[in-house]
């Protein structure tokens, strides 16, 4: 652990995390507003699960081309999918938010990406540090770009910093480092008085 610039502990830690790069005239065009409610971040994800739906159903077409059969199975299971998304409520949705390896700290957070971007693009995070409150979407500005070794795959670290995160989210993100600290304190504790005990 160490302290950045911002004066907020920075953790290595597994959490719920989704996001989605935007180009500056996207962001412009599409601003988040200052506390968005859950209804709001609910639709927010379902859009982002209406791309990959689109995405999926261009894959499967050109699957088409060479196995009528094999793409019908796929169209049936993508269906299935649909349906069970559809029957899904908030809490249960952002339960499916894809844990990830993030630095967090509460100004800023790191995190790899697998798509190409630029210092100008802007990345909306959905993050969920607390299971029992609402996640926390904020749009973020980059602040470094760097490749992730060759071996490891394809793709970047990008270094973030909050746009405008509002002093409840902040507040829900502190608690959060400071809780993991502690976890981490006492686990680093705990491993000294059984090193001891040899």
């Amino acid at each position: 652990m160490r302290r950045d610039k911002r004066s907020y502990y920075r953790i290595d830690v597994i959490m719920p995390c989704s996001y989605r790069v935007l180009t500056n005239e996207e962001a412009e065009k599409t601003p988040l507003p200052d506390n968005p409610d859950s209804k709001y971040i609910e639709e927010y994800f379902m859009t982002n699960l209406a791309e990959l739906d689109s995405q999926i159903n261009e894959v499967i077409s050109q699957i088409n081309l060479k196995s009528s059969l094999l793409a019908s199975a796929l169209t049936a299971m993508n269906s299935k999918i649909n349906f069970l998304l559809q029957t899904i409520d908030e809490k249960q949705l952002s339960r499916a938010i894809p844990q990830r390896l993030v630095n967090l700290s509460g100004g800023g957070i790191a995190i790899d990406i697998e798509e190409p971007v630029t210092i100008t693009d802007k990345i909306d995070l959905l993050i969920k540090p607390l299971p029992e409150e609402s996640p926390i979407l904020v749009r973020c500005d980059i602040v470094s770009i760097t490749p992730l070794p060759e071996e490891d795959s394809e793709g970047y670290t990008v270094a973030l910093f909050y746009q405008a995160l509002s002093e409840d989210d902040r507040r829900k993100l502190v608690y959060f480092v400071q809780s993991k600290e502690i976890e981490y304190a006492q686990k680093k504790r705990n491993a000294d008085a059984n090193f001891r005990k040899f």
